[in-house]
């Protein structure tokens, strides 16, 4: 049903830009990487860390259309990757997106963004959630449409709404799936470099059983451009939540003769505070980039995080054909839906030459 649909919406989008009265611009670019390595931890283990060597071949096709009034963007992309050891690992990711854009008239623009991707959930949970899970083929579908006005020369507000299916091969871990609106304004100042920004959300996360996470947000933040090689964003608010969701309780009413476990209905309503800035400055050879998140997110184990993470990365351009770059990370994920105990924390390091 997930490939039906997102095909659907390529052909809707395909027809949606194929305006051919109008002068376009349009490429298509293919290509083919090849990547091997040797991974010392290829499953994250705490104990008992299994290492291999990986190969990996990623043939991929990029598309770009461009007209007066409107862009569309195509990507297909497969990565097969052999592990020489552990070959029950191997595994062919695919990468399916088609965004466009399309100014409907001077005031209103409209856009919708798509994908369909199917990868494994080692290395892509942790960049989303923070949590450490084992090797399974994951797949994942987004639809992203929205409209933005200009209301004035300096003020726009932006209605999208965002859904999202993630799906899981492995038996224990739990399918999700998210509803979002979310109502943005933007505001340009008269020095032209500040932009005031205002954006509200109104989320839902469904796992099965009728569990549920439902989030209402209110942020408030701003983009500086301090000169043409310097950009600061701040945005920060409020997560007000409100869970609904099955636990198991501990019966004690006959203790000490014998306990038993029931399962119970458990509601309950919290407010988490919402942050992400980051900056970025660029000089002749050097970049820099760093920030600071504090959010939500779906998990495979049937809840919501609170996902926590700090990152800045370092680029510098040593000849036309070399460049090197050197970056970190550390995110701490910790469980907002129920109550317990468990937090996840992740530090990384890397350097680069390419």
């Amino acid at each position: 049903m997930g490939t039906r649909t997102w095909m659907g919406l390529a052909l809707l989008m395909s027809l949606w830009a194929a305006d051919l009265g109008v002068a376009a611009d349009w490429s298509l670019v293919p290509s083919v990487t090849q990547k091997s390595e040797f991974n010392s931890n290829v499953n994250l283990a705490f104990t008992n860390p299994t290492s291999d060597y990986i190969f990996t071949l990623t043939p991929v096709a990029d598309f770009n259309y461009k007209t007066e009034i409107t862009q569309l963007q195509g990507h297909v992309g497969l990565s097969g990757q052999h592990y020489l050891t552990n070959s029950n690992l191997d595994h062919i990711d695919q990468n399916y997106q088609i965004n466009g854009k399309y100014q409907a008239t001077p005031k209103v623009n409209l856009s919708l963004n798509t994908s369909y991707i199917v990868d494994t959930t080692l290395l892509q949970e942790l960049l989303t959630s923070g949590l450490v899970i084992g090797v399974s083929p994951r797949t994942s579908i987004l639809a992203n449409p929205g409209i933005t006005y200009n209301i004035t020369e300096r003020l726009s507000s932006t209605i999208n709404y965002n859904f999202t299916r993630v799906l899981y091969q492995a038996p224990q871990y739990t399918d999700y799936t998210t509803h979002q609106m979310g109502l943005t304004f933007n505001y340009l100042l008269s020095n032209e470099r500040t932009s005031l920004i205002n954006n509200n959300i109104v989320r839902e996360t469904l796992y099965p059983g009728g569990n549920s996470y439902k989030t209402l947000g209110v942020y408030l933040g701003a983009n500086h451009k301090f000169t043409e090689n310097w950009e600061f964003n701040l945005l920060g608010g409020m997560n007000i939540n409100k869970s609904d969701f099955d636990t198991q309780v501990e019966d004690l009413s006959q203790f000490p003769y014998f306990t038993s476990v029931a399962q119970k209905r458990v509601k309950h309503t919290k407010g988490t505070p919402y942050f992400t800035v980051f900056t970025t400055y660029r000089w002749t050879n050097l970049s820099l980039m760093a920030g600071f998140s504090r959010d939500q997110t779906p998990s495979a184990y049937g809840y919501v995080l609170n996902f926590t993470r700090v990152y800045a990365s370092l680029g510098y351009t040593f000849t036309e054909r070399l460049t090197g770059t050197l970056g970190g990370s550390f995110s701490s994920s910790s469980q907002a839906s129920q109550t317990d105990n468990l937090d996840y924390n992740y530090y990384s390091v890397t350097g680069l030459l390419a």
